[in-house]
């Protein structure tokens, strides 16, 4: 019975294009399929059926039945390993899959949450991009958090417009880049508890000095850890927020309860962590 090529190529590859019987390989002989048990006899073109064989084994072996199945059974466990590694491979993709899932499923809730929270603006295809990047970054737990105290603390409203209760663009704008922002200071006061007080603090200096950029809020942030690490208590240095009477001061003042001095107070910002 003649055996197509697709099915041919299979069994050549299962064996290593080794004959089963002599053990001889290509190109040195000719290699055939042969039926383990003869269609004369009621075999099939079943792959577990077919085995590879030199032309001199097959013809030699015509239609007698193998007294010995060792090549058999060495085939047939070969098959069963084939086919275990196959179907964990496709476990394996359908894991992925469903992690790929899972997190876009995370990525819609996050973004409904901020829609909800945030009435008349919805995530754009960059927000979600955003979200999904910041999701590797954090726990769904603590983005949810972020996003509620970033919504809370920086959303603005226009009172003038004609929905007041829509906030303002750039208050949105501002909200939603603060909340990896949040989300990695939240962390943060996990690892070092006096971070809330000192945040508490920089509100102080945010509310009251004149000049506020960027750059002070990292700077304050490192100041009063670095004078609370050396001996300031977190009260100390609020009640010096609440009558500092602007930023120079303010470094001078820090520096110097810090024991440091102008060359090695940290002026660049990192990179965010």
């Amino acid at each position: 019975m003649s055996i197509n090529k697709k099915a041919r190529f299979e069994v050549f590859k299962r064996d290593n294009f080794t004959c089963q019987y002599c053990g001889r390989s290509a190109p040195d002989v000719t290699l055939q399929v042969d039926h383990i048990h003869p269609v004369s006899k009621g075999g099939e073109d079943d792959i577990l059926n077919l085995v590879t064989s030199c032309a001199d084994c097959n013809q030699g072996k015509r239609n007698r039945l193998l007294s010995d199945d060792t090549a058999i059974k060495k085939r047939k466990r070969q098959l069963d390993e084939l086919q275990e590694r196959r179907e964990q491979l496709e476990m394996m993709i359908e894991w992925h899959q469903s992690l790929i899932d899972l997190e876009e499923q995370t990525v819609n809730s996050l973004a409904e949450i901020w829609d909800n929270l945030v009435p008349g603006y919805h995530a754009n295809e960059n927000g979600l991009k955003n979200l999904r990047k910041w999701n590797k970054r954090f726990t769904i737990t603590e983005l949810i958090d972020a996003i509620k105290t970033s919504v809370d603390q920086y959303l603005e409203y226009d009172n003038d417009s004609d929905d007041p209760s829509t906030p303002t663009e750039e208050s949105v704008e501002k909200a939603f880049v603060y909340i990896p922002k949040i989300a990695a200071s939240k962390r943060k006061i996990k690892d070092r508890p006096y971070l809330n007080g000192l945040y508490y603090a920089r509100g102080i200096l945010r509310n009251r000095l004149s000049y506020w950029g960027d750059s002070y809020e990292w700077r304050s942030i490192k100041l009063m850890e670095a004078a609370h690490l050396n001996g300031w208590s977190i009260e100390e240095i609020q009640s010096c927020t609440k009558t500092i009477p602007n930023w120079s001061s303010f470094i001078e003042t820090m520096t110097l309860w810090a024991d440091l001095t102008p060359s090695t107070e940290i002026a660049s910002q990192p990179t965010e962590d």
